[in-house]
């Protein structure tokens, strides 16, 4: 943090002092309040210096009334010709260390400009403070400088104003607030009469001077808050509060919100002398910030269907702001302020320079850039994010950087699984026990397997890119540009059409070919897988088994023709043994009786010769 210098016109400042620890008053309260609404800032201070210390004479949105002299913005400012005005603190070496700056919620901002007094020294800094880095516009600037002025000549004017409070003198001030500001001003007496109102309040109430005294301005109120306005006001006149209240005003063209404040001007005995108030039409901006709201909303909600968070950075400022879809996604609350630095710090260190040499490239030559980067969350959730962003250009000089950011983890790792898919799905096409190509709609060769190789006798780099009717037969070339090939590119599929393909020795393989097609989003042909059935050894075993079948059929009719001749062979021996035994039985009969007839002779040698003859027949027999 560094320490200002002391004003070269320290003693004759320090000699103007005389104001300090003095109670608040309203000309004042009502100058700082002006300023913090025209700025649009949370924080306005009318602040004086002595020696050792800031003491605010009027605050706005500050709870401090006094800090050490070497802390405040105000000394740095004393020492400025003119405005003195920081962007955002945390970005300037002089502040980026200082109490306010590191705490919470951070002073980011902080426009200052000296109260200059006749004499030329400069007692005190009027200033306002916000919590996000900003810049005053040309208009807020020149509205400062006016409220300075008029808290100067406030000031200069301040004791003889008290001293002679009910004196012609005691209106300077308020006719110096009200031709300055441009919001209107009014001022009422002790009843809470209006005595005075300038021409803005006129123009805004639509009422010329003469109506808008006494109670006139109540014939302005919409009738449906008449009531509720004059009953607050009359409520705040008898306990001498001060008056604070947004309500509608009926116009020409129809119904204007205003904001009307006022505070209670006290005599030094501490009784009520009137009221000094001013009133802004804030209908343009109540329908603006209307409108921002909504317009922020449907962005907020569209953002969160869609995951998509938007942010910008101003190149002059290096102010970072982010819609609340983005803090989500890096697991922030919304609302928070991050610094440049601290959201690249979000991506892992490997994606930082690509997003530096995006945005170089983006600065150089207007190309707008969409990155797929690593980014590890406030939680520490490690995340793909889509950071896409472009180069907004003013007069041919770059000012800002917008873009877009969401969260694509879930589809970055679908794509990689997919792409790990593919690879394994070509390993295992490659290598796949089946016989496979594919094809494209020319008839060329897009892939094979391993084993269409190892079959056929080609290598990957002899087949892949040819037309696959180079590896048929003519006759099957044929039949597949002119029969197989369009009935599959028509009803999507082929099945078993017999094909004769050519290997690499010159020998030939019958195989019966199985296709689909695949088919574009427009329904165009893309390409054709096929499975091919290797059928030649399946056609020789189907031979030899043709050939087995029928050497059994001819066996199989000469065992019928043996059988036949076996049959009719036992039945010539069955005549054959009917035929010869009844004549031999005759004869064995007749030996008998002859033998029988011999023995009775006692012719024995005749006898055994018969006997011999009936063992012989007896053989024959059996």
């Amino acid at each position: 943090m560094v320490i200002p210098d002391l004003p070269p016109d320290e003693d004759r400042r320090l000699a103007a002092l005389a104001v300090m620890d003095t109670k608040s008053e309203p000309l004042f309260d009502h100058l700082t309040a002006l300023a913090a609404q025209i700025c649009g800032t949370p924080v306005a201070l009318l602040g004086l210096l002595d020696e050792k210390r800031p003491w605010f004479k009027a605050a706005v949105g500050c709870g401090r009334s006094e800090m050490p002299r070497t802390q405040t913005f105000c000394a740095h400012a004393l020492l400025a010709d003119g405005l003195f005005e920081v962007c955002d603190a945390r970005l300037d070496e002089r502040f980026a260390d200082h109490p306010d700056v590191l705490a919470d919620p951070p002073l980011r901002f902080y426009a200052g400009i000296p109260i200059r007094l006749d004499d030329g020294s400069h007692p005190g800094t009027l200033c306002v403070v916000d919590f996000k880095p900003r810049e005053l516009t040309d208009a807020q600037r020149e509205a400062l400088k006016r409220l300075a002025d008029a808290a100067a000549a406030g000031l200069m004017m301040r004791e003889q104003a008290l001293a002679r409070a009910e004196g012609p003198d005691a209106e300077q001030p308020f006719h110096v607030l009200a031709q300055t500001t441009p919001l209107g001003v009014f001022r009422t007496d002790a009843a809470g009469h209006f005595i005075s109102t300038n021409a803005n309040w006129q123009r805004i109430c639509g009422l010329p001077a003469g109506a808008s005294l006494g109670d006139g301005w109540a014939a302005t109120l919409a009738a449906e808050d008449s009531a509720s306005v004059l009953s607050h006001w009359r409520r705040c006149v008898a306990q001498r509060q001060p008056f604070e209240m947004r309500y509608r005003l009926r116009a020409d063209a129809g119904l204007r919100q205003v904001w009307a404040r006022a505070r209670p001007l006290l005599l030094p005995d501490g009784r009520l002398r009137g009221y000094v108030g001013i009133v802004e039409d804030v209908t343009d901006r109540i329908s603006a910030e209307h409108e921002l709201r909504e317009s922020k909303a449907l962005l907020d909600r569209t953002g969160r269907v869609a995951g998509i968070g938007g942010w910008t950075l101003d190149l002059q400022t290096e102010a970072l702001v982010w819609s609340d879809q983005t803090f989500r996604i890096h697991d922030l609350e919304p609302g928070q302020q991050p610094t440049l630095d601290e959201a690249i710090a979000y991506y892992k260190p490997e994606a930082r320079p690509v997003i530096e040499a995006a945005v170089r490239r983006g600065l150089s030559h207007g190309e707008p850039w969409s990155l797929e980067l690593p980014l590890v969350t406030a939680k520490g959730r490690e995340i793909w994010v889509l950071a896409q962003g472009q180069v907004d250009w003013q007069d041919g000089v770059p000012v800002r950087l917008v873009g877009a950011v969401q969260d694509v983890t879930e589809h970055h790792r679908a794509a990689v699984e997919l792409e790990h898919n593919r690879q394994r799905l070509r390993v295992l096409y490659e290598s796949t026990p089946a016989l496979m190509h594919s094809v494209d709609t020319a008839g060329r060769v897009l892939s094979v397997s391993d084993r269409w190789l190892q079959r056929l006798g080609y290598k990957r780099q002899q087949v892949v890119g040819r037309a696959l009717d180079d590896f048929m037969t003519p006759e099957s070339a044929r039949q597949v540009r002119e029969v197989y090939r369009p009935a599959m590119w028509r009803d999507g599929h082929v099945s078993d059409c017999p094909v004769q393909l050519i290997c690499a020795d010159g020998t030939l393989r019958d195989v019966l070919v199985s296709a689909v097609a695949e088919y574009g989003p427009d329904g165009r042909p893309l390409r054709a897988l096929a499975l091919v059935d290797d059928i030649t050894e399946a056609l020789k075993h189907r031979a030899e088994l043709a050939h087995e079948q029928q050497m059994r059929r001819q066996t199989e009719r000469h065992v019928q023709e043996l059988d036949q001749l076996l049959r009719e062979r036992s039945e010539m021996l069955d005549v054959l043994a009917h035929e010869v035994r009844q004549p031999l039985n005759n004869a064995s009969a007749a030996l008998q009786s002859a033998a029988a007839s011999l023995a009775g002779r006692g012719e024995r040698q005749a006898q055994e010769r018969l006997t011999r003859a009936q063992a012989v027949l007896g053989q024959v027999l059996a």
